[in-house]
């Protein structure tokens, strides 16, 4: 899924597919699905989860050569996150959510038909 996140004064285009999991992976050596399924991923684990992975989502979406995806880490994600103001990017984060929670959405419309039946 492709969406523009603003960000304070900033439209940073993020990019979701689901090879966005395996280079979060390899940029911050966690697993986020496992991440995800734990135990303790609540609210308070969710917020650096997606800065992390709105990085992630940035860089794809910019990225032409998919290697460069390869040398990202997190002091590149440090350098990223100094260049945006932390309540703006907070505040950003439900959007970032709703871009990496796209991917999983059929984007085919349904065949069933969901009319409501008719009382006679």
């Amino acid at each position: 899924m492709y969406n523009v996140v603003r960000v304070g004064d900033k439209e940073i285009p993020m990019l979701a597919m689901a090879s966005v999991d395996v280079y979060y992976k390899q940029i911050f050596r966690e697993d986020p699905i496992a991440l995800q399924a734990s135990e303790g991923f609540d609210a308070g684990a969710m917020i650096p989860f997606m800065e992390r992975m709105g990085f992630v989502m940035a860089k794809f979406a910019e990225c032409k050569d998919r290697k460069a995806m390869l040398q990202l880490n997190e002091e590149a994600f440090l350098d990223w996150l100094d260049g945006l103001e932390r309540a703006e990017y907070i505040n950003a984060l439900a959007d970032v959510q709703a871009t990496y929670e796209g991917q999983a959405l059929p984007t085919a419309a349904s065949k069933k038909n969901n009319a409501e039946p008719s009382e006679a």
